[in-house]
């Protein structure tokens, strides 16, 4: 399929990683001081309250972007600098709470590969701009689930939110969700990906002519 059938329609994403590109920023400043530290071996009363600080300027950076996508939480590059931070934070309680100053080096560790995983992970959320594939849907009419192949279908029944999940060979998560705009409720499907390397929508194991059949034609010419 090349084209979808109507009444499926494409949205643009709109992405803000102004804000987050900004915190970051923002953020690599006390991790600039936490390598001068680290080399010069100096203040060392101030390197537990500096990677605090460090850690939760990166995690504010971090929520900044995850939070502009749907379900990026699932993809492989999050988790990984989901995974750093979280061992940051813990072996920051730890080093606190067992007053193991002498193994700051720990916390550092962490905080530095947290810099890494994060931007690899932002800049990935922030290319990923492919449009967004959107029905006209009456809330009252199930979902034909047997329409979706492959696909982790959490609700049969349309909600204003996440509806099912499905992920692709490639790595691609696609996110079925429902939608309210402008008093309009739709059947939205989201692909976590660059416009340039977007699914065939032959990949995204979905009858969109069935689908269309469907759809609420009356409450989309209104």
């Amino acid at each position: 399929m090349e084209e979808l059938p109507e009444p499926w329609g494409k949205v643009g994403i709109e992405q803000r990683f102004t804000a987050t590109l900004f915190l970051f920023a923002w953020a690599l400043l006390p991790v600039g001081f936490m390598v001068l530290m680290t080399l010069f071996d100096r203040f060392a009363s101030y390197r537990l309250p500096l990677g605090a600080g460090a850690l939760v300027m990166l995690c504010l950076a971090f929520w900044s972007g995850l939070v502009q996508r749907r379900s990026s939480l699932l993809e492989h590059r999050t988790q990984l600098a989901f995974g750093t931070l979280g061992s940051a934070t813990l072996s920051l309680l730890l080093l606190y709470t067992l007053d193991l100053g002498d193994w700051w080096w720990v916390l550092y560790g962490f905080v530095f590969g947290s810099v890494f995983t994060m931007y690899v992970s932002l800049a990935h959320l922030a290319s990923c701009d492919a449009p967004t594939l959107r029905l006209p849907w009456t809330p009252s009419s199930p979902l034909p689930l047997d329409k979706f192949e492959h696909w982790n279908v959490e609700r049969g029944q349309w909600v204003n939110g996440k509806m099912g999940l499905k992920r692709l060979a490639s790595g691609t998560l696609l996110t079925l969700y429902g939608e309210i705009l402008e008093a309009r409720t739709y059947l939205c499907i989201d692909a976590l990906s660059p416009a340039e390397s977007q699914p065939k929508y032959d990949e995204y194991g979905v009858d969109f002519v069935h689908l269309a059949s469907l759809a609420d034609l009356v409450q989309d010419e209104e």
